[in-house]
C-alpha cells in the first residue's frame, strides 16, 4: 500500500524541518512552513494537482463522524508532528486541532490548507499513514493520482486482454490457466464460459492476472489445480495432496514445488490430464467439428455459381453416359442419320 509519508521523509524532516519548542525539556517539532515547501515541490514534480479531498472510506448513514486529530510523535525520529500554537508557562505545547467529519477539501495552494494536510498524513484514521489504524475511517482521493493510477490499470487491462487471445485457440492451455487463476470450471462448461471466465478476471484484477502469467511455477499450479478439479490429485487429513498414492505435500505450495522438482510424477500428471480432463477433450472437440464445418463450407464456395465443379462440361450432364445434344442437333432423327441432299445449279 502506498504511504503518505515515507520513512525517506521523515528522516529529511528530522535533519532539515525541525524546530525546537520548549522550556526545561526541548521537543523537536516539525516546521511545518519548510514541510510545505517540499510537499509543494514533490507534488510538482510528480504532475501531481495542489487539491486534495479526504472522505470516509465507507459513509455511516446513522452518524455524522467528529474526529479530532492534534499532534504524532515519531518513534524512530522522535519528532512532534502537529502544529504548535503556543506554550503554557510549565513549556507545555498547545496544538491546533484539526476536525473532520464527513470530507474535507484542501487546496495545497493555500497556506492554512496546506498546513493541514502536512499534519493530517500523519493521523491514524487515514489510510496510507505511517501508524494507520487497523481500520482507518479516512482516505485520500487525489483527482490526478487517481487518473494516473487508472491509466495504469488499463495498460495491465490491455495486457492480459491480448494475452487471452494468445490462448483462445487452445483450449488446454486456455482451461489450465482459469484454473490456475482459481476459477471454478466445472465439466459441462464450454468455449464461452471459460473464454468469459478470463476475461472477466483480466478487468478485475489485471495485475494479479498478469502476474499470475508470469509465475515461474505457473506451469506446475496449472497442472496442480487441474488435477485437483477433476479429481486425479486428492486431499488427505494426514498425507496432504496425493497423486497416484504418492504424498505431494500437506499444502498448495508444497505440491506445487514436489511437482516442479519430480519430472517423473509431472510427466504422469500431464498423462492423465490429456486423458481424463473431460472440459478440455470437449472443447477441443467442439472447435474441431467447427473448423471441419469451415473447410466443408470453403470447398463449397471454390465451386462455380452454378454448383457445377470447375472444369466439368455437359456431356453427361445426368450421369447416364449419354452426351448432352448440343443445341443444333434439337430436331435431330433419334432413329438414325439424316440425310441431307443438295441441289446442284448450274
Amino acid at each position: 500500500m502506498k504511504k503518505l509519508v515515507t520513512l525517506e521523509e521523515r528522516k529529511w524532516i528530522a535533519a532539515n524541518a525541525v524546530r525546537q519548542l520548549g522550556t526545561a525539556i526541548k521537543f523537536p517539532v516539525i516546521d511545518v512552513n519548510k514541510a510545505i515547501e517540499k510537499i509543494r515541490a514533490d507534488r510538482a514534480s510528480n504532475n501531481l494537482s495542489p487539491y486534495v479531498e479526504i472522505q470516509p472510506i465507507s459513509v455511516d448513514m446513522h452518524k455524522v463522524p467528529n474526529k479530532l486529530a492534534t499532534f504524532q510523535k515519531d518513534p524512530i525520529t522522535s519528532v512532534l508532528y502537529g502544529i504548535a500554537l503556543n506554550q503554557d508557562d510549565f513549556g507545555n505545547i498547545r496544538w491546533q486541532k484539526i476536525q473532520l467529519h464527513d470530507s474535507m477539501s484542501l487546496n495545497l495552494d493555500k497556506t492554512d490548507d496546506a498546513k493541514i494536510w502536512c499534519i493530517l498524513r500523519f493521523y491514524p484514521e487515514l489510510k496510507g499513514s505511517p501508524w494507520q489504524a487497523d481500520r482507518p475511517y479516512y482516505k485520500v482521493y487525489d483527482p490526478t493520482d487517481q487518473a494516473i493510477a487508472e491509466m495504469g490499470e488499463i495498460a495491465l487491462m490491455r495486457k492480459a486482454f491480448g494475452r487471452i487471445e494468445m490462448i483462445q485457440e487452445k483450449p488446454s492451455d486456455m482451461v489450465l490457466f482459469a484454473r490456475f487463476l482459481g476459477e471454478e470450471l466445472m465439466e459441462n462448461s464450454n468455449e464461452n464460459i471459460v473464454v468469459g471466465s478470463l476475461f472477466r478476471y483480466a478487468k478485475n484484477h489485471p495485475a494479479d492476472f498478469n502476474r499470475k502469467w508470469d509465475s515461474k511455477i505457473r506451469s506446475y499450479g496449472e497442472r496442480f489445480y487441474s488435477g485437483v478439479a477433476i479429481g486425479i490429485i486428492t486431499q488427505d487429513a494426514e498425507r496432504g495432496f496425493i497423486f497416484r498414492n504418492i504424498g505431494l505435500g500437506l499444502s498448495e505450495e508444497e505440491a506445487i514445488h514436489f511437482l516442479s522438482r519430480d519430472s517423473n510424477v509431472m510427466s504422469s500428471l500431464n498423462g492423465d490430464l490429456s486423458e481424463k480432463d473431460v472440459l478440455v477433450r470437449s472443447i477441443s472437440s467442439t472447435k474441431n467439428e467447427k473448423k471441419k464445418k469451415v473447410e466443408e463450407k470453403k470447398k463449397e464456395n471454390e465451386k462455380d455459381p452454378d454448383g457445377e465443379d470447375p472444369g466439368t462440361d455437359n456431356k453427361d450432364p445426368d450421369g447416364s453416359g449419354a452426351e448432352d445434344p448440343g443445341p443444333d442437333d434439337a430436331d435431330a432423327d433419334p432413329g438414325g442419320d439424316k440425310t441431307v441432299e443438295f441441289e446442284e445449279f448450274d
